[in-house]
């Protein structure tokens, strides 16, 4: 049932075609494609498990894909067991090549401990964060999630390990912004250049329905979203964030040393 107010209902005919849509589901339909790659980044054993979290390579850069939602309910995020035994593999793999890690829910927001009785349990901030500093090939962590352009350095006291965690605003959101980020090779070590987009789209709709025109009512849904009228800032946006969160050039120290057993990994942002 739809409430439409306080003690009115509108009845809605069922439909055996509406339903949820699983993991299992939303990796298959990936691999029912014309376009290219097939499965779009899934790999087949993602196909053959239904799950959705992948590894690839970027020249010498290993890209590693986590998948941070519950499915057992809440908007936050976390890992289960076996995706958390694969990404300490995969990062034991990889130690002397730089790692990036790509995900949905960033570092902070991975609290959702839900779970009904018997089942696994969860891997949390804490947790991941401890096994992203042990492996010092990690240097960056992109995501999402909070609508918040954000970049924090989360780092290892006292040891070579640490990573920066690029966060990028929603499109659903003004100002709409996208992000470039690039990995250079600056002769002394490594940079992540971090380049904020604006949208290329009309500032009016006009009706015509052209993809043009669809961007340009995107761009005027989002600039009256009533819900965040009262946070928008002086630099254009709720989810613009700071100067220092948007174009950015990040240092990397590269190579870097293995992370001694004995040093101290608590996480330490910034």
């Amino acid at each position: 049932m739809l409430e439409l107010s306080a003690g009115k209902h509108l009845a809605v005919t069922a439909d055996p075609g509406r339903t949820p849509v699983t993991r299992e589901t939303h990796v298959k339909e990936h691999f029912r494609t014309s376009g290219t790659p097939v499965g779009h980044g899934y790999g087949q054993r993602n196909a053959d498990e239904g799950t959705a979290y992948y590894a690839f390579d970027a020249g010498l850069v290993r890209c590693v894909v986590i998948d941070t939602v519950n499915p057992h309910g809440g908007w936050q995020g976390s890992l289960d067991e076996t995706q958390f035994g694969w990404l300490a593999s995969e990062l034991a793999a990889c130690a002397g090549r730089p790692a990036v890690l790509f995900s949905h829910h960033p570092l902070e927001t991975l609290v959702n401990d839900n779970r009904p009785p018997g089942a696994d349990r969860r891997i949390l901030a804490d947790e991941l964060a401890d096994l992203l500093l042990s492996h010092s090939c990690v240097i960056a962590w992109v995501n999402g999630h909070t609508h918040v352009h954000s970049i924090t350095a989360v780092r290892a006291q006292d040891s070579p390990g640490g990573f920066w965690q690029v966060t990028t605003a929603s499109h659903i959101d003004w100002p709409q912004q996208a992000r470039i980020i690039e990995l250079l090779d600056t002769g002394t070590g490594l940079a992540l250049c971090c380049t904020v987009l604006d949208s290329a789209a009309p500032a009016g709709f006009t009706g015509s329905a052209s993809p043009d025109d669809l961007a340009a009512l995107g761009r005027e849904l989002a600039a009256n979203d009533w819900q965040v009228r009262e946070l928008i800032t002086p630099d254009g946006g709720a989810g613009a964030g700071s100067p220092a969160d948007r174009n950015v050039i990040l240092p990397v120290d590269w190579p870097r040393r293995p992370l001694p057993p004995s040093a101290s990994r608590k996480p330490v942002s910034t």
